[in-house]
């Protein structure tokens, strides 16, 4: 089969863009407090649409209601159709990873690999999907809520690869890394530095995010701006070790250029714009630079404004798409997808 197929390449993309999308609404879900706004699953209330009113609430509304939410029963339709929302978008990216496996399948440009990290896609999401329906039922269970959130990586580590290894270099070439021909190992050393720190900065925050969703489970109406002085150790090490990420991040930038750089340029050469960005993995480690940074300046925003609901969100997304850059570069500079192979089913491939 040849390796060559740009609808399945744009649905592994469209996967992945879903997965950003349901990300940013589970973590405004999270921030809001609206995990049970949907105190039963699939339906909302019983319902397959959500009422926008009490006078829309079936009669016994109140036997949905389970753990805190029976000792005080209420409705907040913005929590009901925030939550709502966000189970459309889990939806969504379902039925298209499901998509994504019947176009694998039936079509005869596409490696039996590809195919496999299509149904690994769809296998975690569905997964994803039932762990949800689990952090509903267990009155959102902190620990099952992380999982949750864990699992999107899995997603995303599937969609990836299934990604790289449906493309070709004609599909968006000067956007998205392809595969290395001559891999730099130093480089890729640093790179999967960079990806163990992240998940060990992913774990604390974790941590930090658990002792904070137990706090509000205690009480629901304490003080977020007082959220500084009771959160974990770990905290404070979270919050330092952002310098370590940026560190390493500088390291492997230096090695990709330094891969593209031929022996006896001048260093005022090299640091150009047009020669320094020019490659498109260059680009790509510099944004994950950028995202560093970024998220170094959300977290800051997070300690100094007293833990803000519309700014975490916005740091659970910046951490995906941390995770989702390094893993293009990892993958592309190491040889976990055969090179060779691809090349030799590109030069098979007729365009299109």
């Amino acid at each position: 089969m040849q390796n060559f197929n740009p609808r399945v390449s744009g649905l592994f993309l469209l996967c992945l863009v879903l997965v950003y999308i349901v990300i940013l609404a589970g973590g405004t879900v999270r921030a809001t407090g609206a995990g049970m706004g949907c105190p039963d699953w699939p339906l909302c209330f019983g319902k397959f649409i959500p009422p926008t009113s009490e006078a829309e609430l079936p009669e016994n509304w109140k036997n949905f209601l389970h753990g805190s939410q029976a000792e005080n029963p209420s409705f907040n339709p913005v929590h009901t159709w925030t939550e709502y929302l966000n189970r459309l978008a889990g939806a969504l990216l379902g039925l298209v990873s499901l998509t994504l496996v019947v176009f694998c399948f039936v079509s005869n440009r596409v490696t039996n690999k590809t195919l496999y990290f299509a149904v690994g896609a769809l296998i975690s999401v569905i997964f994803n999907g039932w762990l949800g329906s689990q952090v509903v039922a267990s009155d959102l269970r902190p620990l099952l809520i992380s999982l949750h959130m864990m699992g999107a990586f899995l997603v995303q580590v599937f969609l990836i690869l299934g990604f790289i290894n449906s493309r070709v270099s004609n599909v968006f070439p000067n956007v998205f890394p392809t595969i290395s021909e001559a891999f730099n190992k130093r480089a890729n050393i640093y790179i999967g530095v960079c990806v163990l720190c992240l998940v060990i900065q992913i774990g604390m925050g974790i941590q930090i995010r658990e002792s904070v969703d137990w706090v509000f489970k205690l009480d629901e109406l304490f003080d977020r701006e007082n959220l500084i002085d009771i959160v974990p150790w770990v905290f404070y090490v979270h919050r330092s070790f952002s310098w370590v990420l940026l560190v390493f991040a500088v390291l492997a930038m230096s090695y990709i250029v330094k891969s593209k750089v031929n022996p006896g340029t001048k260093l005022r050469e090299i640091l150009k714009w047009k020669f320094l960005f020019g490659d498109v993995k260059v680009r790509w480690g510099g944004l994950y630079i950028i995202l560093v940074v970024a998220q170094m300046l959300i977290g800051g925003a997070l300690n100094h404004l007293g833990f803000p609901m519309f700014v975490q969100p916005l740091h659970l997304l910046a951490a995906n798409l941390m995770f989702g850059v390094l893993c293009f570069l990892f993958f592309c500079e190491s040889g976990i997808v055969n090179y060779e192979k691809n090349q030799a089913l590109q030069s098979r491939a007729i365009p299109t």
